[in-house]
């Protein structure tokens, strides 16, 4: 039975948890950057080990380079690691892990989202740090937010991690989501789509990490006006049209949940 998300909406929370469990699986985290997913990949190790980060791999010189993720993928694949593993996790899009769901055809896919505004911020500013390897190329290119805003490479980040370029009116968003992940959780709503996701992986548990704040520094302050807020949504049309559709179904359930969590805790 192929679980999906789309199920959630079509009868109680409960079903959908019951129904769509994926406990036994392979489990594939999509980590969209600035989604919280660097805690929540330490939670998913606790809770479905073996797991596997696949990330590229950076090298220090006169610049920074790096090696290509889909390399690091198929290296991950022809060591022969993916076959006993649990859980896997990376910053890679839904095309770049066709390999994985060759490899694995019971791979499972999920994901977290964030509000578009807050993620595009929180990226940028992220980007201008010390932590991140390139930055001070960053810094160079993108001297201010606006520029950053502006550049193709920039927008739409989570609806190109998610779903191939021509996917893109509302109702195939829709589709697409609803039919070939197993669960989309939100940032803003991150208790009750950790709940959930832990109980699709059959367990019952609740966030307890929080890594990776990104720090304040000179380079990367940012004055979130109005102004700032509309541009970034009229540059990131489809994420925008993303974000509403899954916040639209966790909604529906939120209820749902709350009545769950109630009948779960211990009486006084």
């Amino acid at each position: 039975m192929i679980v999906a998300f789309g199920d959630i909406v079509q009868g109680s929370l409960q079903d959908f948890v019951n129904i769509d469990r994926f406990d036994t699986e392979l489990c594939v985290f999509i980590h969209i950057p600035k989604t919280a997913g660097s805690s929540l990949s330490t939670e998913l190790d606790r809770m479905r080990p073996p797991y596997h980060n696949i990330h590229r791999k950076y090298f220090y010189g006169d610049t920074v380079t790096f090696s290509r993720i889909e390399d690091e993928i198929a290296a991950v694949i022809d060591s022969g690691a993916l076959a006993d593993a649990r859980s896997c996790s990376g910053h890679f899009s839904w095309t770049l892990a066709a390999p994985i769901r060759a490899a694995r055809p019971d791979a499972r896919a999920f994901t977290f989202l964030r509000d578009p505004v807050k993620r595009v911020i929180s990226d940028y500013r992220y980007s201008r740090t010390p932590t991140h390897p390139t930055y001070k190329e960053t810094i160079e290119r993108f001297p201010t937010i606006e520029s950053y805003i502006e550049a193709p490479e920039t927008q739409d980040k989570m609806a190109r991690f998610l779903m191939p370029g021509d996917v893109r009116t509302p109702h195939e968003i829709d589709t697409f989501i609803s039919t070939n992940y197993a669960f989309v959780g939100l940032l803003e709503m991150y208790p009750l789509s950790f709940n959930i996701l832990s109980l699709l992986l059959g367990h019952d548990r609740m966030p307890s990490e929080h890594k990776r704040k990104t720090e304040n520094t000179v380079d990367n302050a940012v004055d979130e006006t109005p102004r700032l807020r509309a541009m970034i949504a009229e540059c990131n049309q489809r994420d925008t049209v993303l974000y509403d559709i899954v916040r639209h179904k966790l909604l529906t359930v939120r209820d749902d949940w709350r009545a769950m969590r109630e009948q779960s805790r211990p009486a006084a």
